[in-house]
């Protein structure tokens, strides 16, 4: 709605360029969601099956008491009160296990140390995830090795690849229409006798269009683009009609370096919206005195305006390559004459000409 509104549907169409990145995005960032949502299950159930269970299969209640040493229980009294023995330090000598050597017995196995209680959480956590992805190791290895390398799983390659046949049939379907609507705009002059007369009712009814349309949202950058795609392809056709084509050869050459100019023109304006943001965010994350709120508002309108930049460029990318595929199918169309799609150029010079040149 930013760029042209539907007030432009019978002349660029839809613009799918945010609408295309959106699912691109969530394709492939669809597995990195899923991985995150397996590994908060597997913590869950890493974190019940870490509770200490003794291995004979009792409960913790039923559990058998701790040693008592020997210094514990008075020779005169055999009855007296037994001490429990505080339970020992983790240590890989035995002098500093806590229990001398004849003098203590050995503890229970069926009570679980620290140790061990980790050892089984973390072997918990790994089957979790091993039991949530249901992946082998080798599969495992290679998901690793994939998103080390920033690569996609086979299922996101093949929806991505169903999204690109989706995408180029719903473009075909645009330039078809878009074709259709153009072809049936300037019959008004390719289908009469193109007097005098006709070409002033047709330059009329175009400045008519230009009038309600540069009203619209950027309508004055959207028309200047309509109209230099027009003239471009127009003149290029009625070029290659002369001179053995040799005119129209050059045309195409520079139509070319034209697209190439405007592709790189494209990239550097989002690398540079790209750019502001991130320096926004580092300025952002250092604060200090400096970063008052004057200066983050100041920085929030310039990335605000080269985001919309962005936009714009990119928009107008795809706008003029739709135009480029409308006029070729308009202009070669083997099954029309080749007058009346000189006829047809003509006309698409008249409009173009108009267009180029509103103010």
């Amino acid at each position: 709605m930013i760029f042209g509104g539907d007030a432009f549907q019978d002349w660029i169409g839809e613009i799918t360029l945010m609408k295309d990145l959106t699912k691109t995005m969530d394709i492939t960032m669809k597995e990195q969601e899923e991985e995150a949502t397996a590994a908060e299950s597997s913590t869950a159930a890493a974190s019940e099956s870490a509770k200490p269970i003794p291995s004979d299969g009792t409960d913790e209640s039923d559990a058998p008491p701790p040693p008592y040493t020997r210094a514990h229980i008075s020779d005169a009294d055999p009855t007296t009160h037994l001490e429990p023995e505080k339970p020992p330090m983790r240590s890989s000598s035995p002098a500093a296990s806590g229990y001398s050597s004849g003098t203590s017995t050995p503890r229970p196995s069926g009570i679980p140390t620290r140790l061990a209680l980790e050892d089984k959480a973390h072997a918990a956590e790994m089957q979790g995830r091993q039991n949530a992805e249901g992946m082998t190791e080798e599969e495992k290895a290679l998901r690793e090795k994939q998103r080390r390398k920033g690569g996609l799983s086979r299922e996101q390659r093949e929806e991505l690849l169903a999204f690109e046949v989706e995408r180029r049939r719903e473009r075909e379907e645009r330039v078809s229409t878009l074709s259709a609507k153009l072809v049936n705009y300037i019959s008004v002059w390719t289908e009469t006798d193109k007097g005098d007369d006709v070409t002033a009712a047709l330059k009329e009814k175009t400045q008519f269009e230009i009038e309600n349309l540069k009203m619209e949202s950027f309508g004055l950058e959207i028309l200047r683009a309509i109209g230099a795609v027009y003239i471009s392809k127009a003149s290029t056709f009625l070029k290659s009609q002369k001179l053995f084509g040799i005119g129209g050869m050059w045309s195409r050459l520079k139509e070319k370096g034209s697209v190439a100019k405007e592709t790189w023109g494209t990239i550097s304006t989002a690398i540079d919206a790209q750019m502001t943001m991130e320096e926004m965010a580092r300025m952002e994350e250092k604060g200090g005195e400096e970063w008052t709120d004057e200066r983050r508002m100041e920085y929030e309108k310039k990335v605000t305006g080269k985001i919309l930049a962005a936009a714009w460029r990119g928009s107008k990318y795809e706008i003029q390559g739709v135009l480029r595929e409308v006029c070729d199918r308009v202009l070669n169309d083997k099954s029309v004459k080749t007058e009346k799609r000189i006829e047809r150029a003509q006309a698409l010079i008249i409009i173009g000409d108009l267009f180029s040149k509103v103010s």
